[in-house]
């Protein structure tokens, strides 16, 4: 115990206090990170141009959004179901924002409804709205055609069908922290760790540990512990920042601290299990990159799974930190995933740690 406590204190001051670089990368970058792209989408409604199909013909309704700067509206005045099943595609994947559907004659309907308002032969418009309320953009632009409505002083003559293709609504800073967390999941565990053993390797480090009485999985383990205490840090800074921001972190922290665990365990042994394959420099930075942007961004970190191209939705099922990320959302009913959130991740760990096991000698080619 002496030993590991030798050791953990002498690397945990080599690794991380000493290293101005640990520090910024590994604890102070998730919370800019995190802040930016709250600032950006948290704010969607000052950044954004919203996109709106209407269907169906409205020389008011044409007057009045031609003066909103904001709303890029386009109006199809003949249209069949094909054409708007195929809107609804599109809005599905964002690349529009609502979808109006307007009845018959909709300028005539509007006037006769002023008339009759107060007498029994009044009868109220019938209007079709199709939005995205996971999507903030989509929320915005439809709450932008609600109030619109409601200044021509039809807002009680307007019967809404409102259609929501994928469910539930949120707020984007809630949804951007669990993936941050698995972004400072990955930066220490897969990029940090995997640094601090080639470096180990340039320095002769192991050589000269591999002639005292440790033993290399120690050197290993004590190694992940210092991540472990790195990772710790940035996420005690992260949900404070958060937190001020509107974040439910106190809902989040049960399953935030389950899968993180997994998640760190996940890493650590891929990356043991790259080590007994290759200890060039350039390869694996190169694996660190690839592994990184394509779990970061085909995994659901900053934009729902359900929003991504099915073949993307399929891809990122084979890819751990998904589970992870989209577990922590469950816990505010954010989740894109009906599934179990253990089953991939502990497959991940078990296949990793029987390959390292059986491999363990060529983690000698670091010394």
């Amino acid at each position: 115990m002496k030993r590991f406590l030798i050791l953990f204190k002498s690397l945990f001051k080599e690794l991380f206090l000493t290293s101005k670089d640990s520090v910024f990368w590994l604890t102070i970058f998730p919370t800019i990170l995190f802040l930016i792209l709250t600032s950006i989408f948290g704010n969607m409604e000052r950044n954004v141009q919203f996109r709106v199909k209407i269907l169906g013909k409205s020389e008011m309704l044409e007057n009045i959004l031609n003066k909103v700067e904001q709303m890029n509206v386009e109006f199809i005045p003949d249209y069949s179901q094909e054409t708007l099943n195929a809107l609804k595609v599109r809005l599905e994947r964002d690349n529009i924002d609502v979808i109006l559907v307007l009845p018959n004659d909709f300028d005539k309907s509007y006037s006769t409804s002023l008339l009759l308002k107060e007498t029994s032969l009044f009868r109220q418009i019938p209007v079709e709205l199709y939005d995205v309320r996971l999507r903030q953009s989509s929320a915005i632009a439809s709450d932008v055609m609600k109030g619109i409505f409601g200044s021509m002083d039809v807002s009680e003559n307007v019967k809404y069908e409102v259609h929501n293709p994928l469910g539930e609504q949120y707020d984007y800073n809630n949804f951007i922290y669990p993936g941050i967390v698995g972004m400072m999941i990955m930066s220490v565990f897969l990029c940090a760790f995997m640094s601090y053993l080639i470096y180990f390797r340039r320095k002769k480090i192991l050589r000269k540990i591999s002639t005292t009485p440790i033993s290399m999985i120690t050197v290993y383990l004590t190694t992940a512990a210092v991540n472990l205490i790195a990772l710790i840090i940035g996420l005690c800074g992260l949900s404070v920042v958060a937190y001020f921001l509107g974040v439910d972190v106190i809902t989040y922290l049960p399953s935030m601290i389950v899968h993180t665990l997994i998640a760190c365990s996940v890493l650590t042994m891929i990356t043991l299990v790259v080590m007994t394959f290759s200890s060039n420099p350039s390869g694996l930075f190169a694996f660190q990159q690839i592994f990184l942007q394509i779990q970061m961004f085909a995994g659901g970190f900053y934009f729902p799974l359900k929003v991504l191209t099915p073949f993307i939705r399929k891809f990122a099922n084979f890819l751990p930190l998904t589970y992870t990320v989209d577990g922590i959302r469950s816990a505010k009913g954010l989740n894109s995933l009906d599934t179990n959130y253990y089953i991939v991740p502990l497959i991940y760990l078990a296949l990793s740690t029987l390959i390292v096991s059986l491999r363990s000698k060529k983690l000698t080619i670091l010394q």
